[in-house]
């Protein structure tokens, strides 16, 4: 029995990600796209790809909280290099700087 696959599905197993599709099992949200192995062993699948948000594991109280959830952002540190201290003295006049 061939399975009706879009142009857009996947064409691996969802929960292994070795072998071949060969079953789909439906699901509240959808279905899922198994190999017989996977399938004959009720294996999860183990990504969401493109869930609601389109974004992988992005869920709707992790976009309230933000990335860091609630610290606020910082300022990077200064990429300068740290100046000398004390100050290096100057070479005397007529030489070439060391």
């Amino acid at each position: 029995m061939t399975i009706p696959l879009s142009a857009t599905d996947v064409r691996t197993c969802e929960s292994c990600w070795n072998a071949p599709v060969a079953a789909t099992r439906r699901t509240p949200v959808g279905r899922d796209l198994l190999c017989a192995g996977c399938t004959a062993a009720d294996y999860p699948r183990r990504v969401d790809l493109f869930p609601p948000f389109g974004i992988y594991r992005l869920t709707g109280r992790r976009i309230e909280q933000g990335r860091q959830g609630s610290v606020p952002p910082q300022m990077s540190p200064d990429p300068r290099p740290a100046t000398p201290h004390p100050r290096p003295t100057p070479s005397p006049p007529g030489t070439s700087p060391v």
